[in-house]
């Protein structure tokens, strides 16, 4: 838990978010989860890193969003390119974030690529493509430093949104194209300066990142998917089986 000060109250993530239209997009729900059916590792293929042998076991996980059964993922043969909007970032934050896409790529086998700095503003109906700003293909996820005048999901005692958009990839396959997290700066700022500050933020942005590959909050506080931050730092066992599942998605 926090210490004793404004802050002494579980941090919350945002409640669900969910665009209409053309493109489905994968924000937070709130969901009472369970184990479920394990999907292990398959053949490499042309995959970009080994996928993760998780064996099923306790905890809770759940997906955000699924086809037949199975969670929509990335291409584990593309990598997850990334831009950062650190405009507002407090000292220490940039590598935080590095330091939980290092987390999250392990325990996917995806692969994310640094496509370097951007001024591209927060925006909470940001759409997958930008053809302007980025050319043809999908736009990289955009990691941004931001606040509730922009995201107004980050008002009160929200210090995160995140989550990612799928297109069809023929017939009814969907696939995660692109995505946004949105980590509130002045409010990560804050947390910083506790003792624990660096272990506490880098756990709300690897929760961030677990919504962008497509994990969902579950009911159970001792996964760090939890729908608040309770003080737990670490992925917990349903964590790692639900984004070895999402890191198990066929190439193409």
């Amino acid at each position: 838990m926090y210490g004793a000060d404004p802050w002494d109250r579980p941090t919350a993530y945002a409640p669900p978010r969910r665009q209409r239209g053309p493109y489905l997009l994968a924000a937070l729900a709130v969901l009472a989860a369970g184990g479920g059916a394990m999907v292990l590792a398959g053949p490499e293929g042309d995959r970009l890193a080994e996928a993760p042998v998780v064996e099923p076991g306790a905890g809770s996980f759940a997906f955000i969003q699924e086809q037949l059964g199975d969670p929509v993922t990335y291409n584990p043969c593309e990598p997850i390119r990334y831009v950062v909007n650190d405009a507002l970032a407090p000292a220490g934050g940039a590598g935080l974030v590095v330091e939980a896409l290092a987390t999250v790529s392990a325990a996917t086998g995806l692969v994310f690529e640094d496509s370097g700095r951007t001024d591209e503003p927060a925006d909470p109906d940001r759409q997958p493509r930008d053809v302007l700003r980025y050319g043809l293909d999908a736009s990289p996820v955009l990691v941004a430093w931001t606040g509730p005048e922009q995201v107004p999901d980050l008002a009160g005692e929200v210090v995160g949104v995140a989550g990612s958009v799928s297109e069809g990839v023929g017939g009814s396959a969907m696939r995660y194209v692109s995505g946004t997290v949105y980590l509130d700066a002045a409010d990560l700022t804050v947390i910083l300066q506790r003792p624990d500050g660096a272990a506490q933020v880098r756990a709300i942005v690897t929760h961030e990142l677990g919504h962008l590959v497509g994990l969902d909050h579950v009911d159970d506080p001792g996964e760090l998917m939890y729908a608040e931050n309770v003080g737990r730092t670490e992925l917990g066992p349903g964590d790692r089986q639900g984004l070895a599942v999402l890191g198990s998605g066929s190439c193409g």
